[in-house]
């Protein structure tokens, strides 16, 4: 690991910038991009040798509840720890610690234990905490605790942002539960972004839900009720209203590919966000207990009883490696920033994470044209260094 300390130029990659592909040497310092120019030379300055390589944005998931055998749930400072430490292996720079429905005691344990370890610099970021649940409808439940879940309230959003440090950016909430429109309201006020979901939502719920402010849908399609022609609900308003940003899981498993077509194609561009749902990353075919439940881990997570799914085990490059074999003429430029660029929008940090720009976060990952992480900068420190990148460069077009 570099230290963020000195100053360091990446050397040779094509570069993703808001103006697209250009081959520019970029200069990291002090946790900041300092400069985008061809053939920087800055004395002193530590080289990274990137040619044969693609540099982008650090990717960000808003929705990770934990990886390598570690829960954001276990309310563990050293569970924290472990989970951000392991995520720049996968590119990510950084991410919403995610909370599944949980008793108010243990929601109050896991968001104190997440503010404890938010600023320890050894891994991804901790950009902010996302409260998946607990107000959420019984009816959508999935994998989440059903007897927790609890109706809509600010006082305990309250105390929990008051536990969390002010770092809750993003609720996820049924519409149609008694008080949602007002609770969303109320997230809005406090500068909190309010997503729909584990919902049975009618058009009308969605959209008082929309009026009030909510802005997010909560991985599209999952946990909620299908596409009728007569009643399109929160899916139906989800993709045809340019309000809203909307979740995809590309896991192979949460989604087939036709799915995500369509998503891709009623949605404008930045309005749809590449998520893991993760839970089990990096533990192998395994049985662990998650959200309380003994559940199966290989390619999907499940729970052992029923067969239900229960988060996943997916990683936002491998995400994006499916999404390149599923669309192969859809341009990288493109469907980059669903793990960047549109996740800063959410939660309101599009001006500082998400694009390679000067004067913006040192968060990048370096991949092979096949998307291979081959190294990420979390916060100016060059972490995870590979080796058998292409020597030679091919276009990232």
């Amino acid at each position: 690991m570099t230290a963020a300390g000195k100053t360091t130029v990446i050397q040779g990659a094509s570069v993703l910038t808001p103006d697209g592909w250009q081959r520019v040497d970029v200069a990291i310092a002090a946790d900041e991009i300092v400069a985008l120019q061809p053939d920087l030379q800055l004395p002193g300055a530590a080289v990274l040798d990137a040619h044969g390589c693609l540099l982008a944005p650090g990717f960000i998931d808003l929705h990770l509840h934990g990886a390598v055998g570690a829960l954001f749930e276990d309310g563990r400072v050293e569970s924290v720890r472990r989970i951000a430490a392991a995520l720049p292996a996968f590119g990510v720079t950084g991410i919403l610690a995610t909370l599944a429905t949980l008793s108010p005691v243990r929601l109050q344990r896991a968001v104190e234990a997440i503010a404890a370890a938010a600023d320890d610099d050894r891994g991804a970021r901790i950009l902010g905490v996302h409260l998946e649940g607990p107000f959420l409808n019984p009816a959508r439940a999935g994998a989440q605790e059903r007897a927790a879940m609890r109706p809509p309230s600010l006082a305990e959003v309250d105390d929990l942002q008051r536990r969390s440090g002010s770092r809750i950016r993003l609720v996820t909430v049924a519409p149609e539960l008694d008080g949602a429109a007002a609770f969303i309201a109320g997230l809005r006020e406090r500068g909190i972004a309010a997503a729909l979901g584990h919902s049975e939502a009618s058009e009308g719920e969605v959209l008082a839900a929309l009026d009030s402010g909510a802005t997010h849908v909560t991985h599209l399609f999952n946990a909620m009720g299908g596409l009728h022609h007569r009643n399109p609900g929160l899916l139906g308003v989800a993709l045809t209203d340019a309000r809203l940003s909307v979740e995809l899981i590309c896991d192979g498993e949460h989604l087939d590919r036709r799915a995500v077509d369509i998503a891709l194609r009623c949605k404008p561009e930045g309005r749809v966000v590449l998520v893991s749902d993760g839970v089990a990353a990096g533990v192998g075919d395994t049985e662990m207990e998650i959200f309380g439940h003994p559940c199966l881990v290989g390619r999907a997570v499940r729970i052992k009883a029923s067969g239900v799914l229960a988060g996943s085990c997916l990683t936002l490059d491998r995400g994006l490696r499916t999404l390149r074999a599923w669309f192969p003429d859809r341009p990288l430029e493109r469907l980059l920033p669903l793990a960047s660029a549109a996740a800063a929008a959410v939660i309101g940090l599009g001006d500082r994470y998400g694009a390679i720009r000067v004067g913006g976060a040192a968060d990048l990952v370096l991949l092979t044209p096949a998307l291979e992480v081959v190294a990420s900068v979390c916060g100016g420190r060059v972490a995870d260094r590979r080796t058998g990148a292409s020597a030679s460069h091919t276009s990232p077009a």
